[in-house]
């Protein structure tokens, strides 16, 4: 009797989410960019398995959802016949063996690319294994001149977030809580402050970024405020656990591209301006008001004056989230300025699509940190302005439809803008502004709270880019599930006709269709 086949596909993730190809240039010269920083998983038997700590294994939908990143390309390996059993066993003897267990994370030749290559050829017994491009990208960094200088960025090519499931050498989880077999779960173990998109918290175990536009989660920083953040709103009994999970902010942590960075704006290694800068890696450091205020000066000076934007950038996004040790909010100069440079399109800050991620991506991680600046108030005074301008402006740059929509640097803008987006949203949706204690339920929308609505959901059958649409749906959620205002924001969705656009992607058959279809449930009562 023959044994059945099984279809096998090699799932291809860009780590850099498209910044690699239009700034690995700037790091490591012409003759050393890379296109991609890849990540590569095994999808058969309906899971995807990849290699972080030790060899990991989920549901591929829960894997892209609970990571934010979703694959640039997906091939069909083969046809397998090997059962899954059998396939988990060898899993098992490569973990107990130390080949692929929990430590033996090589990056020349024991990364994540490796495992999938390897699993294909021999744990699945298949003709056909990773493109040797991708193979080839490691030594092809470390091959260039600041290849080993930044040689951090490149060791998390794996995904070191704790999976539903680990394969240990005894086939239990990450400390014995998950074994091989058991059921999936969609949570990390800290269901409450994870959220789609975001790593979680942990510094060692996130998903590294060297170009500051893959965010991760923050917890919050206190018992009392996680349970302001999980306490019910009126749609929370509706059975939307993916929106439910959206509780964190979405915050870009990673620290692996500080040392690069400040030696591209301060290359004499005796100078002492670089030490405050180098602390920016520390992510346990303590701060005096003095200290983080002369970093976010020193840091603007280089925007200001157009020199070394994009590093500068990358080490503000980091500046505004370091509170001093007296717990004040100091990034109201710095993020107020940035505003105003957006504003008023200054050309080095706005010339590049690249750059302006950048500066999304600081404003975003401005408006989640512990102490946001006191700006984001005015945000929800519909009289205002200018700040109904910066979300104007957010909005336009989140627009797919546009002659340079698919290349990588416009993709990362858009990302970087719609995640600013979704931080505001948040804020609006838990009553942080100026008028959070006024009304009930039934409040009246902000323009504010109206325009990011209405242009989250227009174009929406528009945006091809997963990551994209994700956020602009978490946008739209957090607005819909709003205690104070969402009632009023379901019926102005129904009033405009917009149902219609959410419907379609419900059915599209794609790892979005599970929050396309939650959003369609609060719409539909």
């Amino acid at each position: 009797m023959s044994r059945s086949t099984h279809e096998v596909h090699l799932a291809i993730y860009d780590l850099s989410n498209g910044m690699a190809r239009s700034l690995s240039a700037q790091f490591l010269g012409p003759q050393h960019a890379i296109d991609v920083l890849p990540h590569t998983a095994l999808v058969v038997f309906g899971k995807e398995y990849f290699f972080g700590r030790g060899i990991e294994w989920c549901h591929p939908q829960e894997f892209r959802m609970t990571r934010g990143i979703h694959p640039i390309e997906i091939q069909l390996l083969g046809h397998t016949t090997r059962t899954a059993t059998e396939f988990e066993e060898w899993c098992r003897l490569q973990a107990q063996n130390g080949r692929f267990g929990v430590e033996s994370y090589d990056l020349l030749s024991r990364n994540c690319n490796n495992f999938s290559h390897d699993a294909a050829l021999e744990g699945l017994q298949l003709g056909r294994g990773v493109p040797q491009w991708i193979l080839e990208v490691p030594q092809k960094f470390l091959s260039s001149p600041m290849g080993m200088m930044v040689r951090p960025i490149l060791e998390q090519m794996q995904i070191t977030n704790s999976a539903p499931t680990n394969i240990g050498p005894g086939g239990s989880g990450v400390g014995g809580n998950r074994g091989m077999g058991l059921p999936n779960s969609f949570d990390s173990g800290n269901s409450s402050s994870s959220v789609p998109l975001a790593t979680p918290p942990s510094p060692a175990a996130a998903v590294a970024n060297p170009w500051a536009n893959i965010p991760s989660s923050s917890p919050p920083s206190s018992s009392k405020a996680k349970a302001k953040e999980a306490s019910p709103s009126p749609n929370t009994e509706k059975n939307t656990p993916l929106l439910n999970k959206q509780t964190g902010p979405l915050l870009s942590t990673d620290t692996k591209v500080v040392s690069a960075c400040v030696s591209r704006l301060i290359p004499d290694e005796n100078d002492k301006k670089r030490d405050a800068l180098m602390k920016l890696a520390e992510t346990n450091a303590t701060w005096t008001k003095a200290d983080i205020t002369s970093v976010h000066q020193q840091l603007m000076s280089f925007i200001e004056t157009g020199s070394g934007v994009s590093f500068a950038l990358m080490l503000l996004r980091l500046a505004v989230l370091r509170q001093p040790t007296s717990g004040e909010a100091i990034s109201d100069k710095s993020t107020g300025l940035l505003v105003d440079m957006l504003l008023e399109g200054k050309e080095h800050l706005t010339k590049s699509a690249t750059t302006k991620s950048m500066a999304w991506c600081v404003l975003s991680n401005a408006i989640g940190s512990k102490n946001p600046p006191s700006w984001l108030g005015d945000l929800s005074e519909s009289a205002n302005e200018e700040y109904l301008r910066l979300i104007d402006l957010a909005l336009n740059d989140g627009n797919p439809i546009s002659d340079a929509s698919s290349s990588s640097s416009n993709i990362s803008l858009r990302q970087s803008a719609i995640a600013f987006l979704y931080n505001v949203s948040r804020h609006l949706a838990q009553g942080e502004g100026k008028k959070a204690s006024q009304g009930g339920e039934n409040d009246e929308l902000s323009e504010t709270t109206m325009a990011i609505l209405i242009g989250c959901l227009e174009n929406l059958n528009e945006e091809k880019d997963a990551v994209s649409l994700t956020r602009r749906y978490m946008c739209v959620g957090q607005l819909l599930k709003a205690k104070r205002f969402g009632k009023t924001a379901i019926g102005l969705v129904r009033d405009l006709g917009l149902f219609d656009g959410v419907c379609n992607n419900c059915e599209n058959g794609s790892d979005l269709n599970g929050l396309a279809k939650e959003v369609a449930k609060l719409l539909d009562t």
